[in-house]
């Protein structure tokens, strides 16, 4: 099922050391064991290291096959020019809120409110005794 490149992505899972030393040969294909109830993704081998490098610094296709690559997309009108790509649209700057530049509402007096503000506000009645303590600790103090 992997030998040909496993074009299916799939995994080995396998106790056996012959068998998971064919896979670790192959490269792109995950190997996974049993150790202690758990299963385990071993560590990708030397092989799939070294085809993941390969593969990042291009070598897997050659300049010329790029060249060709190219000039068949252009052939095709696959490729977009520079002048065919669309730019980003900015955002554009806009002005503030219009909510926020409407006038204030004045606010209109009610009677009852009006009555409420003309009530004169009550004194504290402290209670004698805590003040002649207060008074006493701070002549102590003095």
């Amino acid at each position: 099922m992997v030998e040909e490149g496993n074009p299916h992505h799939y995994f080995v899972a396998t106790q056996d050391q012959n068998l998971s030393m064919k896979v670790k040969k192959k490269p792109g294909v995950p190997l996974m064991f049993i150790i202690q109830n758990t299963i385990v993704l071993d560590k990708p081998s030397p092989k799939t290291v070294a085809f993941v490098k390969a593969v990042e610094s291009g070598q897997l296709v050659s300049v010329h096959e790029k060249q060709s690559i190219k000039q068949l997309k252009e052939e095709q009108g696959l490729v977009k020019n520079q002048e065919q790509r669309r730019r980003k649209k900015r955002k554009k700057i806009s002005g503030p809120n219009p909510l926020s530049c409407l006038k204030k509402k004045k606010k209109t007096q009610d009677p009852e409110s009006s009555a409420s503000e003309k009530k004169r506000k009550r004194k504290r009645i402290r209670n004698r005794s805590t003040s002649k303590v207060l008074s006493e600790k701070q002549n102590d103090n003095e």
